[in-house]
């Protein structure tokens, strides 16, 4: 119960400052405006939400999901795809989203907000890979020490290199 309640209020915490951060981008005035930020700031935004719906197709093409169930209910590990490259691809998508709301406006309190969220996110990643080693057990303690948690460029060398242990 302990664990489910942290769980859960790192996922609150860090939708509520994501939904917060966003709504205030358009309300502050942005202290330090630039169109390299702006443009670096849609970047994150783009590989964020690709990042987001990704996974979606893939457990549910990969991951022996039964039919009329969610993509997240998966009965196979999935370490194929965007999976091979890292762990948390759909987190690390949600966790991209706040460094592109503080390129889009830098306000102190938006940037807050993001370091709030980034936080959570972090945590439950962490949260989430006890889970799946529960679920999935010794391969999934084998899978954590090939692919990273949500590196992605660490992920993309290694998988350029074909370092990663098998």
């Amino acid at each position: 119960m302990k664990q489910w309640m942290r769980k859960r209020s790192a996922f609150f915490f860090a939708g509520a400052s994501l939904v917060l951060g966003f709504c205030l981008m358009f309300l502050l005035e942005n202290p330090a405006y630039s169109k390299r930020q702006w443009y670096a700031g849609w970047i994150v935004w783009v590989v964020g939400i690709v990042l987001i719906f990704l996974p979606m197709f893939v457990l549910r093409s990969k991951g022996g999901v039964a039919k009329g169930e969610g993509y997240v209910q998966t009965t196979v590990l999935v370490d194929s795809s965007i999976y091979s490259v890292v762990r948390h691809p759909q987190y690390l998508g949600w966790l991209l989203m706040y460094p592109a709301m503080m390129l889009f406006n830098p306000h102190w309190l938006i940037v807050g907000l993001g370091l709030l969220g980034m936080a959570c996110v972090y945590l439950f990643t962490r949260q989430e890979d006890e889970h799946l080693v529960e679920k999935f057990g010794k391969p999934y303690g084998r899978y954590m020490q090939t692919v990273p948690r949500m590196n992605l460029i660490a992920g993309i060398v290694q998988l350029v290199r074909g370092t990663q242990r098998k």
